[in-house]
């Protein structure tokens, strides 16, 4: 089983450098040993926004069918989709101890408590965890 993080979705809506590693890791493992945290819909949308808004990578005219790819995108993808309220008081004291954004230790609690890896792109994170002797981030 693995916790897909918001970079996984993000990649493939903005079809940025990590778009056929997503969608292979996606399309190899089956849904029912996928799931992920409510959060990721609002991330993998501000990705987009991203692109569009800031970066003006995307073209407004792709915009609109790009945003309604979202929600069944990360629906169709996972098995459960996991509160992120009910992971929050853990995933903030996880942030504090670790030193990584509380969107992250969302992420992060929902792996350990199922005992597996998270999936994501975030390098970052990979190395801030790595450094705390707790390798538990998969990078397809």
């Amino acid at each position: 089983m693995y916790v897909v993080d918001s970079s996984i979705f993000a990649s493939i809506i903005v079809k940025d450098e990590f778009y056929h590693k997503a969608r292979m890791f996606l399309k190899s493992n089956r849904k029912t040993d996928l799931i992920t945290v409510d959060q990721a819909f609002i991330e993998t949308a501000n990705a987009l926004w991203k692109h569009v808004y800031l970066l003006r990578r995307i073209p407004m005219d792709k915009y609109s069918t790009l945003r309604k790819i979202i929600i069944p995108l990360i629906t169709n993808s996972v098995a459960k989709i996991y509160s992120s309220r009910d992971l929050l008081e853990d995933a903030t004291d996880f942030a504090i101890d670790y030193g990584i954004t509380v969107y992250d230790a969302v992420y992060v609690i929902l792996a350990l408590n199922n005992k597996c890896k998270l999936v994501s792109f975030d390098e970052k994170l990979h190395d801030a965890l790595k450094m705390k002797n707790l390798d538990v981030v998969y990078t397809p």
